[in-house]
């Protein structure tokens, strides 16, 4: 089974995966990335207004096969 690497950033630090992940296809590796962003966010918890998390994934050749990313923004709407 191929394997597979998830880069990922939040927002300041981008973070090269060296072990990946054996996933069925790169359909596979798309959904693994997504559903990592919302663990991605939580671990970070956002302390100002906007921030930024994505996750890169590369094949073992290294080829950049997909993105996605998850933006965070919150606003006042009446004062605290």
């Amino acid at each position: 089974m191929p394997r597979y690497f998830f880069d990922t950033s939040d927002d300041e630090v981008w973070s090269r995966d060296t072990q990946g992940l054996e996933c069925a296809d790169p359909q596979a590796a798309r959904h693994e990335a997504i559903k990592s962003l919302p663990y991605i966010a939580l671990d970070a918890l956002p302390d100002g207004p906007q921030r930024q998390f994505a996750v890169e994934v590369r094949d073992e050749g290294g080829r950049r096969l997909f993105s996605a990313e998850l933006l965070f923004r919150s606003e006042w709407l009446a004062e605290a």
